[in-house]
C-alpha cells in the first residue's frame, strides 16, 4: 500500500536515500524498506547493488537468498541474477532460454559516508551529503544499529535540527535548564539544503563521556542536506571535533528507519561502547516526544501550526522541502 500522496512520493523517489550501513553488508543479502517498497541491498562483481525484494517468478523475497560468486541466488528455487540483474540460470530447468523479462528490478546504489545509498527514481535530481569526516583517517567512526520510529522522517530531523528542545528534552544528558533561552542565529541557504551555526553551553554530568567539567561550550554547525540528512559537527576546546550524522529513511509516511553516526578527532581508545551508550540515552529522550506528535507528518503549511523566532530553522526546512517539490 502506497502510503504517500503520489505527487511526494516522486519527489521524494527524486532524492537519494539511506537503506544500509555499508559494514553491515556483506556476504548475506540484507533486506531494506523505503518508500513503501521492500528492498534487497547486496555486494556482488566488486560493488553494492539496490533491488526490489522480489523473485517475480514466485514473489519470494531475494533477501532469503544468497550471492554466490558474482550472483544473487533465490532461496526458493534456485534462480540466479547476474549483477546487471539478468537471470541467467533456472536450475529446473537449465537448457530452456530464458526469458529477457525475468530479471531484477534494479535501483541505482552508492556507497558514500559509511552507508549505502539509493534512488527509486533512478537519476537523482539532489545531490548526496557532503560527510568527508566518516572515510577521514583523522576520524573514528562508530554508528548504532539503525532505530525505527513511529514518525515521519520530515518530523525526526526537524527534531534533529531544533535547538530550542534541547534544555527540557535533554534534561537527564546535556541540556542546561539554567539556560534555556535560545539565542539569535541565521540560516544559510544552500544548493542542497542549508547550514546553521549555534553556541550551546552544555550540561556535562558526571556520566558524560566528554571530561568532567559541570558546563562545557559547544560551536554546533549545522549542515542540512535535503530531505532527510543532516551533520552536526560540534567543536570543543582544544581543536577536539565530534560530528553526529542523522540519515532518515522513510519507509512510509509515517514509520521512519534512522541510520545514526558520530565521528570523532579524539578520543581513538575510549570503548565503543561508552560513546554509542550515551548517543542512545539522547535518542531515547528524543523518541517518546517525536512519536508523540501529531499530525505525524510534518505541516508544510506553515500556518497550521505556530512558529517562533527561534524556530527559524524548523521554517526554513519545511520550505526547503516544498522546494524540492512535496506539497504543503
Amino acid at each position: 500500500m502506497n502510503t504517500f500522496a503520489e505527487s511526494d512520493r516522486a519527489a521524494l523517489a527524486a532524492c537519494w536515500h539511506p537503506v544500509a550501513f555499508a559494514d553491515d553488508v556483506r556476504e548475506t543479502p540484507v533486506s531494506a524498506e523505503l518508500l513503501d517498497e521492500a528492498l534487497v541491498v547486496y555486494r556482488a562483481a566488486g560493488t553494492v547493488h539496490v533491488a526490489r525484494d522480489l523473485c517475480i517468478h514466485r514473489g519470494a523475497a531475494l533477501s532469503k537468498g544468497w550471492v554466490e560468486g558474482d550472483e544473487l541466488v533465490c532461496a526458493y528455487h534456485g534462480f540466479r541474477f547476474a549483477a546487471d540483474g539478468r537471470c541467467t540460470r533456472i536450475p529446473a530447468m537449465p537448457e530452456v532460454p530464458i526469458s529477457p523479462k525475468l530479471c531484477l528490478r534494479k535501483y541505482p546504489a552508492v556507497e558514500h559516508a559509511g552507508l549505502i545509498w539509493t534512488c527509486l527514481g533512478g537519476e537523482a535530481a539532489h545531490p548526496l551529503p557532503d560527510w568527508p569526516e566518516p572515510t577521514d583517517s583523522g576520524y573514528r567512526f562508530l554508528h548504532l544499529p539503525p532505530q525505527v520510529w513511529d514518525a515521519s522522517a520530515a518530523r525526526a530531523i526537524e527534531n534533529f535540527l531544533d535547538v530550542a528542545h534541547f534544555s527540557w528534552i535533554h534534561a537527564g544528558t546535556f541540556g542546561n535548564r539554567e539556560i534555556p533561552e535560545v539565542m539569535k542565529y541565521d540560516v544559510e541557504p544552500t544548493p542542497s539544503g542549508f547550514r546553521m551555526d549555534y553556541p550551546y553551553l552544555a550540561a556535562n554530568p558526571a556520566h558524560s563521556p566528554l571530561p568532567e567539567e559541570k558546563y562545557i561550550q559547544r560551536q554546533m554547525g549545522y549542515l542540512l542536506t535535503l530531505p532527510f540528512s543532516a551533520r552536526l559537527a560540534i567543536a570543543y576546546e582544544g581543536g577536539r571535533r565530534y560530528c553526529i550524522f542523522d540519515a532518515c529513511a522513510p519507509i512510509s509516511a509515517k514509520r521512519v528507519k534512522i541510520f545514526f553516526s558520530v565521528a570523532m578527532n579524539f578520543d581513538h581508545e575510549k570503548p565503543a561502547d561508552e560513546i554509542l551508550g550515551w548517543e542512545r540515552k539522547v535518542l531515547a529522550e528524543d523518541k517518546p516526544i517525536v512519536e508523540s506528535q501529531r499530525p505525524e507528518e510534518l505541516p508544510l503549511d506553515l500556518s497550521e501550526e505556530f512558529h517562533l523566532r527561534f524556530d527559524r530553522a524548523s521554517t526554513a526546512y519545511r520550505q526547503g522541502l516544498v522546494r524540492i517539490g512535496l506539497k504543503p
